[in-house]
């Protein structure tokens, strides 16, 4: 195994745990979200420190950003549908990319403007 495949390992792993606390605990999004760019922000720090490690740490932060959006996208559909079956409705979980551009937005800026 090399050694940038332990790290991409590792670090699903703690986003998976993180997003687990988040979905057990109802944490908000905003929270998920700006930890989860701590993590990935921390390990391309070091990986840019490092590039004997791995000369392209850049490749490794979209794999972990795509990675943690769609845990959270697919976590939120599974919300989403389930309070729609206790409500005895059927899920329409469409919303014209609105999810992802939250996402996108709380992680590029921290917050979402009220």
């Amino acid at each position: 195994m090399k050694c940038i495949d332990a790290i991409e390992g590792t670090l699903k792993n703690i986003i998976t745990k993180f997003h687990q606390v988040f979905i057990e605990d109802g944490l908000d999004d905003t929270e998920y979200v700006r930890n989860i760019k701590i993590v990935i922000d921390g390990t391309d720090a070091f990986l840019q420190s490092n590039k004997e490690i791995f000369t392209e740490p850049h490749m490794l932060k979209q794999v972990l950003y795509a990675f943690s959006k769609d845990l959270w996208l697919k976590g939120l559909k599974n919300i989403r549908s389930q309070e729609l079956t206790l409500d005895g409705e059927t899920c329409n979980c469409e919303n014209d990319g609105f999810d992802e551009y939250y996402y996108d937005y709380i992680y590029n800026h921290g917050v979402y403007p009220r």
